[in-house]
């Protein structure tokens, strides 16, 4: 009955803060998408709930199972980084209120569907003017952010669906930092519970852009530094424990990614990459599996997928100038790249299966389809500016011969 009662309750808050939420800022036709990013993205969490059903969801619901077995007597021993974090966050809800893993997949879904909505209104944010974007007739904005695996991947019990959503609210509140300076702390220490090495790519990454920013008062870049240099301080720690070495550098890493890559290297979606090129690690990495790799029915939808994004990538890339792109981009925009480039890189050479990759990527791959949109949204924005020049030079040839 709980269960039902806390279901309904949740179903009912979720509408009413996503409509006090996003109406004033986006209006009707934006309120309408956003109660629809909602209700497929928690669909989508029911289905990766019953495809992960018995895995490290059960797992993180269920704080440990039959093999990994933990003693939490209170709520507070459950706190740490990592898996600790999950189950500190999951306490409350599996252990106090003794609520089912179905409730759980709801309050995951219901909750991490908020990055969506996040991620929507970065857009609206970036893409003001009305500019239908378009390719083959077909929108893609806002319709990219339907993308089976996007929802897939960061609507379940667990990590993958914390992290994204962190991630996004960091990069909702970076647009502004005057405005979300409190946000962006707070989302940086998500993060941190949650994957520290996440947490240290993206200070990094905000960091070498807002420091270079000229536009940013300098007590910002003062404040902002000194929270950086502590953060740094703070995950560098946890950045070496979780990747098991004593300190960064190049023979550690190479011989991390070798381990890595073996450990991972088992199963049908196996993909042996030790020969390859590291250009072609970084492809693999982010745009396969694709047909030919598919092995299942799962594998073939995320190859549609790739094959879509690899298009609009090639397409976008030859139609745009993207290092134009780059230097005329907002901050956020370029925050965002910087972010992707670094994990894509640093992912690349340690994975060998595809399902592996497909839930990495997953972080971080939509900030590259941003990129590409705004890419793209400039580029029709310049066309259109030429025209209209061009059509107001034609009315005023036309009126100078009249008059004469």
């Amino acid at each position: 009955m709980l269960d039902i009662f806390f279901s309904i309750l949740l179903y009912i808050l979720s509408l009413v803060f996503i409509s006090e939420f996003v109406k004033p800022r986006t209006g009707v036709r934006g309120l309408n998408f956003s109660i629809l990013l909602y209700h497929y993205h928690v669909l989508m969490g029911f289905y990766y709930g019953w495809f992960a059903y018995g895995t490290d969801t059960s797992f993180y619901w269920n704080l440990g199972d039959k093999f990994r077995q933990f003693n939490f007597e209170s709520w507070f021993d459950a706190y740490g980084t990592h898996n600790y974090f999950v189950f500190f966050l999951n306490y409350p809800f599996s252990r106090v209120l003794g609520l089912d893993f179905w409730t759980g997949t709801f309050l995951y879904s219901s909750v991490s569907s908020w990055a969506f909505i996040l991620l929507f209104l970065i857009g609206e944010g970036f893409f003001k003017e009305k500019i239908k974007m378009r390719i083959l007739g077909i929108g893609i904005w806002p319709g990219i952010l339907l993308l089976p695996s996007l929802h897939f991947w960061s609507s379940g019990i667990g990590k993958d669906s914390l992290i994204f959503l962190f991630m996004v609210m960091f990069f909702y509140g970076i647009r502004d930092l005057r405005k979300y300076v409190v946000l962006v702390a707070i989302s940086s220490l998500l993060i941190y519970h949650v994957r520290p090495h996440m947490a240290f790519v993206i200070l990094f990454s905000a960091s070498m852009m807002l420091l270079l920013d000229s536009k940013l008062h300098f007590s910002y870049k003062i404040i902002f530094f000194t929270i950086a240099v502590f953060g740094f301080v703070l995950i560098y720690g946890e950045v070496l424990k979780f990747l098991k070495i004593d300190e960064l550098s190049t023979e550690n890493i190479d011989a991390l990614f070798n381990t890595t890559s073996g450990n991972l290297s088992y199963g049908r979606s196996f993909v042996d990459m030790s020969g390859y090129p590291y250009p072609l690690k970084v492809f693999t990495f982010l745009f396969r599996p694709l047909f030919f790799d598919a092995h299942n029915f799962s594998s073939f939808l995320n190859s549609i997928e790739n094959f879509i994004c690899l298009f609009l990538a090639i397409h976008i890339g030859m139609k745009t100038n993207l290092i134009k792109t780059y230097k005329n981009s907002p901050n956020a925009i370029k925050i965002m790249l910087i972010t992707f480039v670094i994990a894509s890189l640093a992912f690349a050479g340690s994975m060998s299966n595809f399902g592996i990759m497909v839930r990495m990527k997953n972080m971080t791959f939509i900030y590259f389809l941003f990129f590409l949109l705004f890419s793209y949204y400039s580029f029709l924005k310049e066309q259109k500016i030429k025209k209209i020049i061009r059509l107001m030079k034609i009315k005023e040839r036309l009126e100078l011969k009249s008059a004469t």
